[in-house]
């Protein structure tokens, strides 16, 4: 539980130290997809730091993947 309350403290830093230097500059656009960044770097540490079961991104990647490759195989033969 402290860690976690140290990811958000961390988090929270890197944001208070960055977007005003965005804001100065008029990066609307730069500063939502930093803080979507921000935000899921911070979800997955802080599930990883409560052992939650992430998933794997490989495993998506194979599931969307391995009947394309099974029909270019077949195609093959």
């Amino acid at each position: 539980m402290i860690i976690t309350f140290f990811i958000l403290i961390i988090s929270i830093v890197i944001a208070f130290a960055f977007i005003p230097k965005l804001q100065k500059n008029n990066e609307t656009k730069t500063i939502v997809i930093f803080s979507i960044f921000l935000f899921i770097g911070t979800a997955l540490n802080i599930g990883i730091t409560l052992n939650l079961k992430i998933p794997n991104p490989i495993d998506l990647i194979t599931f969307i993947f391995t009947p394309i490759r099974e029909f270019i195989v077949s195609l093959s033969k």
